[in-house]
């Protein structure tokens, strides 16, 4: 059976790390810089997905950003989204 998480991680998003644009909305809520101090930043990404279990919310999110480091993810209601004053836009893979 499906549930609704609600699920946030940290990735660079950056196509040429392998990062890919996943099945489902997703945005980037803020920044920070690499610990190597290179010269790309992370970007803190939140999304909604409907998933099994939190093992496959963390497998997608893998699959489409391989170098993700998770911070949280929230098992929510079924017909819970986020708000659009704190969430307005949509985020694909930078090129």
């Amino acid at each position: 059976m499906m549930a609704r998480y609600w699920a946030s991680w940290w990735s660079g998003n950056y196509a040429d790390e392998g990062c890919t644009a996943p099945p489902f909305e997703f945005w980037v809520s803020g920044q920070r810089e690499r610990r190597d101090g290179g010269e790309k930043d992370d970007c803190s990404i939140c999304a909604v997905i409907d998933a099994e279990d939190e093992d496959a919310v963390e497998g997608l999110i893998k699959n489409h950003f391989p170098d993700y480091e998770m911070r949280f993810c929230e098992l929510r209601a079924s017909d819970f989204f986020p708000s659009p004053d704190r969430f307005p836009g949509r985020h694909g893979v930078e090129q």
